[in-house]
């Protein structure tokens, strides 16, 4: 009888359960999502927002003087160098001695000197006879005033010759040409050493330069003309400091192109109060060009680049990771910018921003 029973009600048993597993609501599987829980702990995620847009131009230059607030010497008399005093690299004052240079031509003015001392005590001898006769009437008013300009004449020889010498930074009675900086900064350059042989007109025996500000100069091919502007600021970064970016303006295009490098230079003025750019140190130049339109902003480390294809992964759940193909307008060293009516991203999206790679060729295996 027992038997019987169950046997009239398994059949009920069975269609209850069946019946049961119909109206329970289907769940995603764990297993089948992206995101694992041991991945979803290595992710980061952020907003996608929106910025001004911007375009940066990357060029490349050189340290170099500041060309309105530079020194060059050039030797005004031949002789021979007696004393150095400098070395290269030296910081000098304003008057300092730097060198002392014999010269035949300060012997000449020496011996010019002596002639004109010695036309100028004949000349007053000459004046005080003529005063005495002049005094006794044997001596005209003429005669008395020729007598007055030999002495003048004298005295203003013997006052040219000392000029020039002076001009020189010479000592007429040691026949030593004393050369003295113009102007306060830093050897940056220095031809002459003891002994050395100068000829009147040799250029750039030695430079000052006022490190203090330097020029950068930036180099712009043809191509890049129309987009490189006077007044645009720029980077100025180095391997020297990998870790600092110098701020600089454009101050103006030189006009000119560089018959070896077929450039023109844009020239950037630095201050380098600290002395850390040294002229002809190699930098790398990022003109920064605000594009004053509004667009949505992608940071560069966000987005993925793959087969000459920008990608980024757009997070909605841990079951629902969509991979963005987007096409950027514009970017700069901080970010990628899009339309604002991309089509692929929008204002408030939520976009993986750590470990996204990992997601990307998950992706791309499935």
């Amino acid at each position: 009888m027992i038997k019987k029973s169950l046997l009239f009600l398994l059949p009920s048993i069975l269609l209850f359960a069946c019946g049961s597993k119909k109206t329970k609501p289907e769940q995603p599987q764990k297993d089948n999502c992206i995101i694992s829980p041991e991945l979803k702990k290595l992710i980061r995620t952020e907003a996608v927002g929106t910025s001004q847009a911007a375009f940066e131009i990357e060029l490349t230059g050189n340290v170099s003087y500041n060309q309105d607030n530079l020194f060059r010497y050039q030797s005004l008399a031949s002789g021979l160098v007696q004393k150095v005093y400098f070395n290269l690299g030296d910081y000098v004052q304003k008057g300092q001695l730097l060198a002392e240079l014999r010269t035949t031509e300060l012997s000449e003015q020496k011996s010019s000197l002596s002639i004109a001392q010695s036309a100028l005590k004949l000349a007053q001898r000459n004046l005080k006879a003529t005063q005495s006769m002049h005094t006794d009437g044997l001596a005209s008013d003429k005669e008395l005033l020729e007598a007055q300009n030999e002495v003048n004449n004298a005295q203003a020889e013997i006052g040219k010759i000392r000029e020039s010498a002076n001009i020189q930074g010479g000592n007429i009675e040691h026949g030593i040409l004393a050369i003295r900086a113009p102007m306060s900064g830093y050897i940056v350059e220095k031809k002459i050493t003891n002994g050395f042989q100068v000829n009147a007109g040799d250029a750039d025996l030695f430079v000052i330069s006022d490190l203090k500000k330097v020029w950068v100069m930036a180099n712009v091919y043809a191509a890049q003309l129309s987009k490189v502007q006077p007044g645009e600021l720029v980077d100025i970064s180095t391997t020297a400091y990998p870790d600092q970016v110098f701020k600089g303006k454009i101050t103006r295009l030189s006009n000119i192109f560089d018959p070896e490098e077929k450039v023109m230079k844009a020239i950037v003025e630095i201050d380098n109060s600290d002395l850390k750019l040294k002229p002809d140190m190699m930098v790398s130049v990022t003109v920064h060009q605000p594009l004053q339109r509004e667009a949505i902003a992608l940071p560069v480390k966000n987005v993925i680049f793959d087969n000459d294809e920008y990608f980024v992964v757009i997070y909605h759940n841990d079951c629902d990771v969509q991979t963005k193909s987007i096409r950027p307008f514009a970017h700069d060293r901080k970010y990628y910018y899009l339309e604002t009516d991309n089509g692929a991203v929008n204002k408030g999206d939520t976009m993986i921003s750590q470990n996204q790679l990992l997601i990307f060729t998950k992706q791309k295996g499935q």
